[in-house]
């Protein structure tokens, strides 16, 4: 038997294992139908007679009969009702349908002793409605959905909205999601029988905000909810027939800190079930893109690298310099420090322009705006104070975004990890960022690039911003196979954790990222950038092509950094070497090694076939 005041559909019986699995497989994912509050209307119904109800907002027309199962008459105000809605009130006599909107219909109405309230959940309809109940029907019970996450303090407006412009605030079609404060495509959206505010909080805006504004308004009117599947709430007036009882009844769930936690983890759990979904379309569709376009251009490829090249063919412009493999292979390797650990170059400390003693010229001037995140995390304000604070001119190769949403990745992962690497320093953008990370999470930090130039610049960057973390602070000078066999196969207990903003054509990619999978019992994942970008044949931007070639089209990753919309200037090429970044297509991915399926290289291969070969000296 089941344990007293337990039933079968909770506990399951000996004899009958799934009966909670089955119950559990019932209910829709969503889980947010009024019908899940049964108990919690039946529990108003024997503090005081129900004899009529006015449901606004009405579901399939099912949801109706639990009302009327507690003996009343139910008026369903629907404005569009469709034909399965129409069905069901037509066949159950206690249903009545309304086909106008609320609050208008109201009035036509009778008062009411139960007013459900769940139809167009926006401050303006829901503050209309309170107080019209709150004049004409004083001693009803007032229901209402939805006034918590994500209604609670951002309007929803059905489409088209009857509300006039003075009510409605600046909306979107993207969603609310537990994973940012601002709406995304990958959100609880609407899929256009809805919109949303674009930003939460504030004055008039949010059913939870309506309700509040009605009480502080008027007298003797109290609010409680019940913290669960979107937050029920439950308006009564004292001393109104049974509303002391109501509210007594209800105590044990308007007062449960797990069903608050519950509800928490719920929406969590659902809004990250939509990111997934929405990335998973995003990616197949991607990936069919990819196959289709990858064929074509590496045929190109092909018949270029056979120097069949058009000769009437347009003037691409500048190439942008030689080719990653060219001269790592015939400049970076004759330097005899490549393959180890650089000193720092003391000539930097005191100047003011190390770009210029380092022969680096700045040509796009982009600075990540770090300072537009603040108030997010304490440790990232931390970082964007301090190298705010710091006088020296560079530019950056990633957005703001990208380094904020790189930032989290390592926070979220610290307690896994021994040692941060950013593989393609350029700059130091990255390595600030990281080498914040460095005292307050207690890592390590090398810096790996195959120009020296770009090393030496970088850590004295992080010098700056950050002096105390630099005794956690190397410079390796080489690709990053080589740093794979030198360091990381060499150094045991390392966990690393791999930012690779290097090369960006196909082929150095794929060896890149096939050296760690020799290592990848020391790696906990990497950060790949710019798998938005594309460019001129000749350079075979396909980063994000690299990362499908070795982790399959549906591999596991969290997307990082800016998306840019169709419109965009950064997604038309340019005119110097023909670059421009996908529209709607994550800056980076963080792809964790736990669980990888690796789809290349084969395990009969060796590391050897990923290194570079020295060649004769350029020039």
């Amino acid at each position: 038997m089941a344990h007293d005041g337990w039933t079968p559909p909770v506990t399951g019986t000996r004899d009958d294992p799934h009966a909670q699995a089955r119950a559990a497989r019932g209910l829709p994912l969503l889980v947010h139908s009024m019908s899940v509050f049964r108990e919690l209307f039946e529990a108003i119904a024997r503090c005081r007679r129900i004899g009529t109800v006015v449901e606004v907002g009405v579901e399939s027309g099912q949801v109706s009969s639990l009302y009327a199962d507690l003996g009343a008459d139910v008026h369903c105000v629907e404005p569009s009702p469709d034909a399965q809605m129409r069905a069901v009130v037509a066949a159950d006599p206690r249903l009545h349908l309304v086909e106008e909107a609320s609050p208008g219909a109201l009035a036509g109405l009778p008062a009411a002793d139960l007013y459900v309230l769940d139809g167009d959940h926006n401050y303006a309809v829901v503050r209309a409605e309170l107080a019209w109940i709150m004049e004409h029907a004083p001693d009803a019970v007032v229901v209402l959905h939805d006034v918590l996450w994500p209604c609670g303090r951002r309007d929803t407006y059905y489409q088209p909205s009857p509300l006039p412009p003075g009510d409605l605030h600046p909306d979107t079609p993207d969603g609310p999601t537990v994973w940012h404060d601002d709406p995304t495509p990958a959100g609880f959206v609407g899929g256009g029988a809805y919109t949303v505010a674009r930003h939460a909080g504030g004055e008039r805006n949010g059913v939870l905000t309506a309700v509040e504004d009605a009480v502080r308004e008027a007298d003797g009117w109290r609010f409680e909810v019940v913290p669960a599947v979107f937050g029920f709430g439950v308006l009564v007036r004292d001393g109104a027939p049974g509303a002391a009882e109501v509210v007594e009844a209800l105590r044990p769930y308007t007062s449960s800190g797990l069903l608050a936690t519950l509800e928490n983890n719920r929406i969590a759990l659902y809004t990250r079930v939509l990111q997934l979904q929405y990335e998973a379309k995003a990616r197949i569709a991607d990936a069919n893109r990819l196959t289709e376009t990858i064929t074509a251009q590496r045929q190109e490829i092909e018949r270029l690298r056979a120097g069949d090249r058009d000769p009437a063919g347009p003037d691409d412009g500048p190439a942008g310099g030689p080719a990653a493999g060219g001269f790592v292979e015939s400049v970076a390797m004759h330097d005899e420090r490549w393959g180890g650990f650089l000193a720092p170059d003391g000539d930097l400390a005191a100047a003011a322009d190390p770009h210029d003693l380092l022969g680096i010229p700045i040509l796009g001037g982009h600075r990540a705006d770090l300072g537009a995140f603040a108030g997010r995390n304490a440790v990232f304000d931390r970082i964007a104070a301090r190298a705010a604070g710091v006088d020296l001119a560079y530019e950056d190769q990633c957005s703001a975004q990208h380094y904020f949403d790189v930032f989290g990745c390592v926070e979220r992962e610290h307690r896994s990890v021994t040692r941060l690497v950013d593989v393609g320093v350029f700059m130091g953008g990255s390595a600030a960022v990281l080498a914040g990370c460095v005292e307050p999470m207690g890592l390590e930090l090398d810096l790996v690039d195959v120009n020296p130039g770009f090393l030496q610049f970088a850590y004295e960057r992080v010098r700056r911003v950050f002096p105390g973390a630099m005794p956690r602070v190397r410079m390796f000078l080489g690709d990053l196979p080589t740093y794979v066999r030198n360091v990381l196969l060499a150094e045991e207990g390392t966990r690393a954790l791999v930012h690779h903003d290097g090369a960006h054509d196909f082929d150095q990619v794929v060896k890149d990222l096939s050296a760690l999978y020799f290592a990848r019992d020391r790696v906990h994942g990497v950060v790949v950038q710019n798998t938005h970008l594309r460019g001129a044949i000749e350079h075979c931007n396909f980063v994000d092509a690299a990362v499908h070639a070795m982790f399959g089209v549906d591999v596991k990753y969290h997307p990082l950094g800016a998306r840019y919309p169709a419109d965009a200037p950064v997604t038309h090429p340019n005119r110097w070497n023909g670059n421009y970044f996908l529209a709607d297509t994550p800056e980076g991915m963080y792809v964790p090694f736990d669980g990888a399926d690796w789809k290349y290289p084969h395990p009969t291969m060796e590391l050897d076939a990923f290194m570079p070969v020295k060649a004769p000296r350029a020039g």
